[in-house]
């Protein structure tokens, strides 16, 4: 049952990234995100013509985070295998992964907001939208404490066999990296480093899309590979 359950919450990492694409990308055309430097007037109208597509987005999106918790478990789950001790990193993953998921319920319920009532003011609805921007793109800490976590026991694994490979720890690690630039796009309104820029969004996109699914293969394998209970 331990491993059928493993199973059964990695699917949960598919549905997310399904519900996740048509919801942001389709429904609420978040993707490509909005000017940060667009006037209020700009912002609002998008709401006011997509109301119903980013209320619809929003569903969606907050049905793919709650698959985002299960596959944070396997991830945790498989990490305590590789601990020969008290699995810290795995509890440090879980907590990190818990973090995650809240840094996308609060931004999906600021778009949310300002879709539910389009007729309140230009300025309200564009302070909506970069809180939103701001906690989904620049909160990186708690990604970066799992993508550590997940690279320091993969290479502190002393099973015979290795339950994931080396080379997916440094994978965790560059992927951890790669968010530090997000930090900066409190300076910024336009250039890489802006919340629709190339360093700040595009890049850590790109490179999450790819570690999401190689997560979930290799995570696959070892529940496969893992002695029944």
């Amino acid at each position: 049952m331990n491993k059928k359950a493993q199973m059964i919450c990695l699917m949960g990492a598919v549905a997310m990234g399904i519900l996740m694409t048509v919801g942001w990308w389709l429904l609420a055309r978040f993707v490509p995100p909005p000017l940060p430097g667009a006037s209020a007037a700009d912002i609002a109208l998008m709401f006011r013509e997509n109301a119903n597509g980013i209320r619809t987005g929003m569903v969606l999106m907050i049905a793919g985070a709650g698959c985002f918790m299960p596959f944070i478990a396997v991830i945790s789950a498989q990490m305590k295998r590789m601990e020969n001790g008290p699995p810290v990193l795995a509890y440090t993953q879980l907590l990190g992964g818990s973090m995650s998921v809240m840094i996308i319920l609060v931004p999906i319920l600021l778009w949310t907001t300002a879709a539910y009532r389009p007729e309140r003011g230009d300025e309200i609805i564009r302070t909506l939208n970069d809180l939103a921007w701001f906690l989904v793109a620049m909160t990186y800490s708690p990604a970066i404490i799992q993508n550590l976590s997940i690279g320091m026991a993969i290479l502190g694994d002393r099973n015979p066999k290795r339950i994931i490979p080396r080379w997916v720890a440094y994978m965790n690690f560059w992927l951890a990296l790669l968010f530090l630039p997000a930090g900066l796009m409190t300076y910024f309104k336009t250039g890489p480093f802006a919340w629709n820029g190339l360093l700040a969004f595009w890049l850590p996109l790109v490179v999450f899309a790819i570690w999401f699914n190689i997560m979930i293969y290799m995570l696959y394998k070892a529940i496969k590979e893992q002695p029944d209970a």
